[in-house]
């Protein structure tokens, strides 16, 4: 018999714990970084230039958007594989449907 609390098994509460404990100790680690790195750099690209930011803000913003691009990324891909799943059950189905002459049936 598994072990139930509230209504949530053991191992789903102590996963959801962790990852909170987790996301807290990001936060904690950014907001130090971003006290202790505070140097304004500015950042050019080619002929457009941005303005001085300190160092944490810059590694902050590209961090979050290399965060939102993997999950861009990977929602497309887990749509991708379902797609293909989909497509092999409809090929075997089609398959086994070819079997039978017009008429018959399974």
């Amino acid at each position: 018999m598994a072990c139930v609390h509230r209504g949530l098994p053991v191992m789903r509460r102590f996963k959801r714990w962790l990852t909170f404990l987790l996301l807290l100790l990001i936060f904690i680690v950014s907001v130090a970084f971003s006290m202790w790195n505070t140097t304004p750099v500015t950042l050019s690209f080619g002929i457009h230039e941005f303005a001085a930011r300190p160092v944490s803000f810059w590694l902050i913003i590209t961090f979050c958007l290399g965060g939102l691009t993997g999950v861009a990324i990977g929602a497309g891909l887990i749509r991708d594989t379902r797609l293909r799943l989909r497509i092999k059950s409809l090929e075997k189905e089609l398959q086994q449907r070819q079997q039978f002459k017009p008429g018959e049936t399974d």
